[in-house]
């Protein structure tokens, strides 16, 4: 991976990674949970500490490649309190490191002298430094001070996530393990999902069956909303008691060996479809499956495509749904918005929404991974739609990845979308994913 950078980097060029900082509850010196690695750092070390700085040098040729890792410096008080940590020997002989150096003078004159000579460029994500990263401070200011000014201080992220866009073979099976274990898990939430209980006993036992099988946490605060907080897309309450009759939209995913997973159903609390749930319901539907049928590897299809298309398929069911409506009326006024207010999918990897530098307009490409996630919504509060339809809520998100063949496959299929098969589960206390 460090090679592959190298390649795209100008000759006699710097590229610098800093870890993601360690967070603490407010107030406190008490760590805000398991630690996580800054995507980018952890894809070019596989170190997942804070406190560190990665230095990948290049020189005149791409083989001409140094990599330098700074680790903080051994604190007995931290060890006590907090565990150890990696130091500089490790950096070498484990994390594969040219060099390493403890956070002392002897780095930064390291790291200051590298950046001095990167006559082709520094290429550093300055937003994501933080302010005791004091080796990276010292190195730029000390460039700056030397002439360089902002001139040739760049961001990385540009290379490093085009570089991270397409996975290999074996990230794509990691993020496979990923899905497989949430498929699991929202078994368990669609379990617990009756009248009386409440939103967080469902995201209680989705999180929980995420941990026993292995997940480091959760990909991000799992959004289970009933009836009315379905219409909210990043609905985080997750406290009303469950009811018959309304519909339950959870969107959640796990993170598994560092690679994470995405995945949305909507689904009756009783098992039983009202007419206007399942009509809305079969227009996601359709919006979903259509979007799954058009994402191909052609040298042209992107997700900025498959998104004009769910638009295009949305606006149809929403023309029948409401009244006094075209799907044109809809899209050319921007009206359908107001019902599908987010894109259609985002790039799938390390981080949820991965490399996001990668415009959603880029062609689709072997090894890729995205999501694909329709929805409507419609607020109890819009007396501008019809009263049945009022406080409806329903997204379909899979998570789908580009095989080395072109073929787009759904990673999450065994989780069944079919109307008649997802009220089935709803209503069962067993299920096994095919």
């Amino acid at each position: 991976r460090r090679a592959a950078l190298a390649r795209a980097m100008p000759p006699h060029s710097a590229a610098i990674f800093a870890a993601a900082p360690a967070l603490r509850w407010p107030g406190t010196v008490i760590p805000a949970g398991k630690y996580r690695q800054d995507a980018d750092f952890a894809y070019y070390t596989g170190v997942t500490q804070p406190d560190c700085v990665a230095v990948v040098e290049r020189g005149r040729t791409e083989d001409d490649v140094r990599y330098a890792l700074i680790v903080p410096k051994r604190c007995e008080r931290h060890a006590q309190w907090d565990g150890e940590r990696i130091d500089a020997r490790a950096g070498e002989t484990v994390f594969g490191a040219d060099a390493a150096y403890e956070a002392d003078e002897r780095a930064a004159a390291y790291a200051t002298e590298a950046v001095r000579n990167a006559r082709g460029g520094v290429f550093v994500d300055l937003d994501k430094v933080d302010e005791d990263a004091s080796v990276v401070h010292r190195a730029l200011g000390a460039r700056a001070r030397g002439g360089g000014g902002g001139d040739g201080v760049r961001p990385v992220r540009g290379m490093s996530h085009r570089l991270r866009w397409r996975k290999s073979d074996a990230e794509l099976a990691l993020i496979k393990n990923s899905v497989d274990l949430d498929v699991q898990a929202f078994v368990k939430a669609f379990q617990t999902s009756r009248a009386g209980a409440t939103e967080a006993d469902v995201m209680a036992q989705h999180e929980a069956a995420c941990r026993i099988g292995g997940a480091d946490r959760l990909a991000y605060p799992s959004v289970v909303g009933s009836g009315a907080g379905a219409c909210v897309v990043h609905y985080h309450q997750n406290d009303k008691m469950l009811e018959d009759g309304d519909l339950l939209l959870m969107d959640a995913g796990c993170e598994l060996n560092g690679y994470v997973s995405d995945i949305t159903r909507t689904w009756p609390i009783s098992g039983r479809w009202t007419q206007a749930q399942l009509d809305v319901y079969s227009v996601v539907l359709e919006a979903h499956d259509a979007c799954l049928r058009a994402a191909r590897v052609d040298g042209e299809t992107s997700l900025m495509d498959i998104h004009r298309l769910s638009i295009d398929v949305l606006a149809n069911g929403l023309a029948k749904l409401l009244p006094n409506t075209s799907a044109r009326a809809l899209i050319r006024s921007g009206e359908y918005a107001k019902y599908y207010p987010h894109s259609v999918g985002h790039w799938l990897g390390a981080d949820t929404h991965d490399v996001p530098s990668v415009a959603v307009s880029t062609p689709f490409e072997r090894n890729v991974a995205f999501t694909i996630e329709p929805g409507l919504y419609f607020s109890p509060h819009d007396l501008d739609v019809p009263a049945d339809l009022r406080g409806i809520g329903v997204r379909i998100e899979d998570d789908c990845v580009v095989d080395a063949n072109g073929a787009v496959v759904a990673l999450s299929a065994a989780l069944p979308t079919d109307p008649d098969a997802v009220a089935a589960l709803a209503s069962s206390t067993f299920f096994r994913p095919v």
